[in-house]
């Protein structure tokens, strides 16, 4: 980064204490950060109208620290990131005492330009924290505007990524906790994942067909029945009961969907030689129900903090672990023929886009549910357009439309076939899931983390298995979201 300014000399002010000097590169002019005279005066001012309920700031401009002391004095509970130019400028500053004072706090953190956005990404959680404040030491960026407006950016891009994860974790944040912790105590009715890849690995020579339920579904499925024999079929879950209607057994089936509506999916036929996988997330309901008919049922985690935990308590990965993008079942389909060993991945249904006025293809358990509900005044039309168009659209063709999120998912499915290879994995824990040590280690994780509802340890792994419950309960949840999880899993 090429800058005006460098920090140069670690000067003293008129009241004793330190101040660094930023030195001009062309013209060699000298400027202080701090006031000559009382840094500690000026750093009051600057503190003095914030809002003490903040609970993250992100303060651009390290320099002497005086103004960030002075913040966390006020507010002793809240994080804060400062940032800096660089590594050799946060290097220099360590040399003022206060700088130093402040890097020993554990809700202080201080980064450099580069890596603000993972920085913020790993320390802000808005469940916990809230909105976030942006302050700005005024000399620091009056000689560094364009570094200034980099951060800037770079914020407004990480809080989006956020902001996006957040409005998903409060809608599903609750289904998702308990789906887990249900799912997790059958799992030692399911399957070990070596079993079912070796079972497999005498058909990866297949192509591997990964079936969407997108409306071109009905036109494709012709070639996928008159060369059955060729694929393995790894069928989405709303694709699956499409294809059972038209005859065509799935040789396995994926479902990530936490919502209890998933359990429609298997309302018609459960064939016991299907290979069932179910993200722990997915609906409890759907997981039960096939259980009750078939074992060939294993569970995989697609990042949830708590299923995550769970794969790993034991030291050595439980679950297999899959890609689902931004939460496409389609990714985790494809991943699954990856993780099983094929090669060859084609892909039916995958439009992303609506066709001809149909958002699926038929035979879905949304056509059984608009159709019985369709009437003179709300047909089963009008039901599917309320599908497609809840978000604005945009026109590809005369027959096709699609909108930010499909194209969304779908290159989001590119980049994953682009880097498929790397997401391969082995060593998973051999044997089936011992629910009961799951418990036990589990519950007193939380108890170690939570010691009282002002003393919470937030790098531990238990805690931040509660985030996504947390962004649904609102700011501040953490202990109610403890108390609400110890609770359930202590009584399953």
């Amino acid at each position: 980064m090429s800058v005006e300014y460098s920090y140069s000399e670690i000067t003293t002010a008129k009241d004793g204490n330190k101040i660094p000097l930023c030195k001009n590169i062309s013209s060699s002019q000298e400027i202080s950060l701090h006031s000559k005279y009382n840094p500690i005066r000026e750093a009051e001012a600057f503190a003095a109208n914030i809002d003490t309920n903040c609970l993250f700031f992100v303060i651009l401009g390290l320099a002497g620290g005086y103004h960030v002391k002075k913040i966390i004095e006020k507010c002793p509970e809240a994080k804060i990131l400062a940032v800096e130019i660089s590594k050799p400028s946060i290097d220099f500053l360590m040399g003022i005492p206060v700088v130093k004072e402040l890097s020993k706090n554990k809700n202080i953190h201080i980064t450099d330009i580069e890596h603000l956005g993972e920085k913020l990404l790993a320390l802000y959680k808005p469940a916990i924290h809230g909105n976030l404040m942006l302050l700005s030491l005024r000399q620091w960026e009056t000689i560094f505007p364009k570094e200034a407006e980099i951060c800037r950016s770079k914020i407004n891009q990480t809080i989006k990524l956020l902001a996006a994860d957040y409005s998903v974790q409060s809608h599903f944040g609750k289904i998702w906790q308990k789906n887990i912790i249900s799912n997790l105590s059958v799992a030692e009715k399911t399957k070990s994942f070596q079993d079912v890849k070796k079972d497999i690995s005498l058909q990866t020579h297949k192509t591997a067909a990964i079936i969407a339920a997108g409306p071109s579904l009905d036109e494709n499925i012709k070639r996928l029945r008159s060369n059955r024999n060729a694929y393995f079929i790894i069928a989405t879950d709303t694709a699956f009961s499409s294809l059972t209607k038209q005859g065509i057994q799935s040789d396995a089936v994926v479902s990530i969907d936490g919502q209890m509506i998933s359990h429609q999916h298997y309302m018609e036929q459960i064939p016991k030689s299907t290979l069932y996988v179910f993200d722990l997330c997915a609906s409890s309901p759907a997981v039960r129900k096939v259980l009750g008919t078939t074992d060939n049922v294993i569970f995989a985690e697609t990042g949830h903090p708590l299923a995550q935990y769970a794969s790993m308590f034991t030291g050595k990965r439980n679950f297999m672990h899959l890609e689902a993008g931004s939460g496409t079942v389609t990714i985790a389909a494809a991943n699954l023929a990856t993780t099983l060993g094929f090669s060859k991945i084609e892909f039916f249904g995958a439009d992303f886009s609506y066709i001809d006025g149909r958002p699926y293809c038929r035979g879905t358990y949304l056509e059984t549910q608009f159709h019985s509900k369709s009437t003179k005044f709300d047909t089963a039309e009008k039901l599917y357009s309320a599908i497609m168009y809840r978000t604005p659209v945009i026109k590809i063709s005369e027959n096709k439309i699609t909108t930010e999120i499909l194209n969304a998912y779908k290159d989001s499915l590119a980049d994953f076939m682009k880097h498929r290879n790397k997401n391969i994995q082995d060593g998973l824990q051999p044997g089936r899931f011992d629910f009961k040590n799951f418990k036990l280690t589990y519950c007193n994780d939380l108890r170690n983390a939570f010691k009282s509802e002002d003393n919470i340890d937030e790098a531990s792994f238990a805690f931040t298995t509660l985030l996504p419950l947390c962004a649904k309960i609102g700011k501040g949840s953490a202990f109610l979201a403890y108390l609400k999880t110890l609770r359930y899993t202590e009584r399953i």
